[in-house]
């Protein structure tokens, strides 16, 4: 796994002691685990063999001693991680170089028609607000949130079928987001035991479901959010995580813990395709 990829998976910015990234392991294993996530299996064999990749990535990179170049310093020049902006004596600066290749003329021809499906269906979904599951029994409504449901599943297999014939890594990411998609559209509101003993933490997933559904409306397809609302929704996508994270954290078992479980991997999975588009690997 190439090193930028692993820091993100256990976003770091830097260099760190061992023992913080076994430990920062650990809490990754807590939360990915099979044995953790058993209504997911697929995807949970997915992310641990990540989560061990980027690990035996990590604490080789970290075992390595740094060696610095001598060569003159200027003040203005100040190492970014979180931008690319690297100091020039920074003996680290080969891990944020792109890694992931540009798609072929092919590969894109084989790729964007069924990625595009997948966006139309899910533009459908936002646009009529059936991201509110009491809004998919109403009139028209219903019969958009079939077609949405289809488009997406569709493209869902077709990118699935794409990322088992080739390797590249954004036929796999696509995949994952839009499997874990079709498993949150599928899931609407869940029938949850003892509402009101967990009310406070439910309705606080509830919020952020809603909030991270906004984030990607306005992100995915800005046209559908007014330009004075724009920015809203995606200054607060990290709360969003949050409290995904708050709910896996405190439901150790159950609906509850599942419900978090796929609402923390749909974060992840988007934040891998933002981070190719900011690469320019993906347009969208």
């Amino acid at each position: 796994m190439e090193l930028r990829r692993a820091l993100t998976l256990f976003r770091l910015k830097g260099r760190v002691p061992m023992e913080n990234l076994n430990s920062s392991f650990r809490e990754l294993v807590k939360k990915y685990h099979p044995d953790k996530v058993r209504e997911y299996p697929e995807w949970a064999h997915e992310r641990m063999a990540e989560i061990n990749d980027a690990y035996e990535t990590l604490a080789a990179w970290l075992a390595k001693p740094q060696v610095r170049e001598k060569k003159e310093v200027h003040v203005d020049e100040t190492y970014r991680p979180e931008t690319g902006a690297v100091h020039p004596e920074d003996p680290d600066k080969e891990i944020f170089r792109k890694e992931i290749s540009q798609l072929t003329a092919k590969e894109e021809r084989s790729f964007y028609p069924i990625f595009n499906r997948f966006l139309d269906g899910l533009g459908i979904y936002y646009q009529y607000g059936l991201e509110n599951p009491a809004y998919r029994g109403e009139g028209v409504r219903r019969f958009r949130f079939r077609e949405a449901f289809r488009n997406v599943k569709k493209a869902r297999d077709d990118l699935e079928k794409l990322s088992s014939k080739n390797r590249h890594p954004l036929f796999k990411a696509t995949a994952r987001f839009a499997r874990l998609t079709v498993a949150e559209m599928d899931l609407g509101e869940p029938a949850l035991q003892d509402r009101m003993t967990f009310r406070r933490f439910d309705d606080r997933l509830r919020s952020a479901r809603r909030s991270f559904d906004d984030a990607l409306k306005e992100i995915l397809f800005p046209e559908l959010i007014p330009k004075h609302l724009r920015g809203r929704a995606i200054s607060g996508l990290y709360s969003c995580y949050t409290a995904f994270v708050l709910y896996v954290t405190v439901f150790t078992e159950g609906d509850r813990r599942n419900a978090g479980i796929l609402m923390t991997a749909r974060y992840d999975a988007f934040m891998d395709l933002v981070e190719m588009r900011n690469d320019g690997i993906l347009r969208f």
